[in-house]
């Protein structure tokens, strides 16, 4: 794959005048009202089935025909480009990074040695298993360039046990890298909120005593990749890590995000959660892959120790901290800052405890603390009208845009797909609601049962299941998405890697036998999440951490890591708790 590579000497000045932003409002008043903006916005959409077959139903028409054509293109456009990124993936794989380098080099006289690179990893973790860390290092000990690779293992000081458990890892791996250490992040730290933000935070602040002041290093030599407690990196990701950082148009204002699948444990949790799972990474993939797509870090992303500095690092107090710090940077240093793919796979654990129900409702909290990430909405159109800010102003509404519509559909989308072309209908036939003609009508006529759903809700089982479907417009868009879910689970079963052992051949089967309950799953995993995560947003009620299991069932075999462990997740007061679940 063709990079386009510019050489850039020296880093990136930071702002002459420092841009402030603020996390939230300095009025609390117009802080709440900030906080109702994504539930608002959610329920409208959500609710406009009803209440616009009433008072608008021509722009309610027009509306939904213009949703599922979005939908449509944006379904075929997800299987293409997952198409695309999976063998990208392959071409990645078969490269010689440093090969590739030392071809670069000749056009670019006086640019950098391959080694002059340094890699710091930071690795949050809390009550994180001892054997799931050391699965997590084992990847990084094997990259071909871990002499360039620093760890820095994040422990939380509350944590009983933590030093020790330190201890032990850096007594096992310090040698195989360039330098190894760890740090204790303190509990009841002013304006701090517990997560994974604010210890990255005071470990990279740590790091920075340790390497630059006190150790004489040059931060613009770094970057720094946040790294979850349960990553599986590829062996070649740091070399491609250093290839694009050596060669990248604007080094100091780039982030590089790689293919995350949640594949490490894939096969072991229950049926219903491996589509959302699944398909989790295909849209991440696919959204690398897309030309036009607004690219925001996910989970595990690197990016310049200097820009990370100069941002002052991620905000304590916010939970959701990777696209948190790319908008922070973006409207602190403007146009400049991007995101590349990095076209590696890195894998991640699902949640998974030792029962199917408890797994379930894990699942539940770790999508809630997902959507949490609504939180960015108030803080993006915040930020977007700070004067200060160097972001033009067409860069700022794509980005306050781009976020509000993901937290917006997270929750109200389900709706309008699973009912967006049937329940208009209904109300027009038995509940006085106008809905226009033509968008009633049926003229198309394609292959499928007769049997509608808006004629079963008003209690019509006479007619018999025949060959053809007379559909409307919006019907007849969302026919054609049949296709591309097709593909999609092509795909997402391809991603989950070969079938272990211990997983028959018929069960593998048998749980694609839940594809058909997908509107159901979507519903309990996906937008009631959403909506738990936005009300409590609304209400002013925080979220605390528990402790989510994660790994496998498999049986050991000699030479591999296999074992549970887990990570922080976060859950809203006051919600029911359960056995943890994910960050």
């Amino acid at each position: 794959m063709a990079l386009r590579a510019i050489r850039q000497p020296v880093p990136a000045a930071a702002p002459a005048a420092p841009v402030t932003l603020s996390v939230s409002s300095p009025s609390p008043i117009r802080e709440r009202l900030w906080n109702f903006v994504p539930v608002v916005l959610s329920l409208t959409i959500a609710t406009s089935l009803l209440w616009g077959s009433y008072l608008a139903p021509t722009v309610l028409g027009v509306s939904i025909i213009t949703f599922f054509g979005y939908w449509l293109v944006r379904s075929y456009a997800v299987a293409v480009a997952g198409v695309v990124g999976l063998r990208r993936i392959e071409r990645w794989k078969a490269v010689n990074w440093r090969a590739k380098y030392c071809e670069w080099l000749p056009a670019n006289p006086g640019a950098e040695s391959w080694d002059w690179a340094r890699h710091m990893v930071i690795i949050p973790n809390y009550k994180e298993s001892e054997t799931g860390l050391s699965r997590t290092l084992d990847s990084l000990a094997a990259q071909a360039n871990a002499g360039q690779i620093v760890v820095v293992m994040a422990m939380e000081g509350r944590e009983p046990g933590a030093r020790a458990k330190a201890a032990r890892l850096l007594m096992r791996y310090r040698t195989r890298f360039g330098d190894m250490f760890a740090t204790y992040h303190p509990a009841g730290l002013p304006n701090e909120t517990p997560g994974k933000g604010s210890n990255e935070a005071w470990a990279a602040r740590e790091a920075h005593l340790r390497l630059i002041e006190h150790g004489g290093g040059d931060i613009a030599r770094y970057t720094v990749t946040s790294c979850d407690a349960d990553a599986v990196f590829h062996e070649r990701h740091f070399e491609a890590l250093n290839y694009l950082f050596l060669t990248a148009k604007d080094r100091y204002r780039t982030f590089w995000q790689p293919t995350i699948f949640n594949s490490n444990n894939i096969w072991d949790i229950p049926a219903p959660l491996r589509i959302p799972d699944g398909l989790s990474g295909i849209n991440r993939l696919s959204n690398l892959v897309m030309p036009g797509s607004v690219r925001f870090p996910t989970s595990c992303y690197a990016l310049s120790w200097q820009m990370l500095n100069d941002v002052d690092y991620w905000d304590e107090e916010v939970i959701p901290e990777d696209w948190h710090l790319y908008l922070k940077c973006s409207f602190t240093f403007g146009d400049a800052v991007n995101v590349e793919a990095l076209y590696l796979p890195l894998g991640n654990d699902c949640v998974l405890t030792d029962g199917y129900w408890k797994t379930l409702k894990a699942h539940y909290a770790q999508s809630v603390r997902h959507a949490w990430g609504a939180s960015d909405v108030p803080y993006a159109w915040r930020s977007s009208l700070n004067r200060q800010s160097p972001l033009s102003r067409g860069r700022k509404f794509l980005l306050s845009g781009a976020v509000t519509k993901v937290h917006s559909l997270w929750m109200a989308q389900w709706y309008l797909i699973t009912m967006g072309s049937h329940l208009p209908v209904f109300l027009t036939d038995n509940a006085g609601a106008s809905m226009p003609t033509w968008w009633l009508a049926r003229p198309f006529q394609l292959p499928g049962p007769t049997w509608h759903f808006d004629e079963i809700l008003s209690g019509d089982f006479s007619g018999p299941v025949g060959p053809w479907l007379w559909l409307s417009a919006a019907n007849l868009l969302i026919y054609f998405c049949l296709f591309p879910l097709i593909a999609l689970i092509v795909i997402e079963y391809r991603t989950r890697g070969p079938r272990p052992a211990h997983v028959s051949r018929l069960a593998a089967l048998g749980a694609l036998a839940m594809w058909p309950l997908m509107a159901v799953i979507t519903f309990f995993f996906a937008s009631l999440p959403a909506l738990h995560a936005q009300l409590k947003l609304a209400s002013g009620t925080g979220l605390v951490y528990r402790v989510a299991e994660k790994g496998t069932r498999r049986v050991a075999v000699p030479g591999a890591v296999m074992a549970s462990s887990a990570e922080q997740i976060i859950e809203p007061l006051g919600a029911a708790g359960g056995g943890g679940g994910g960050a």
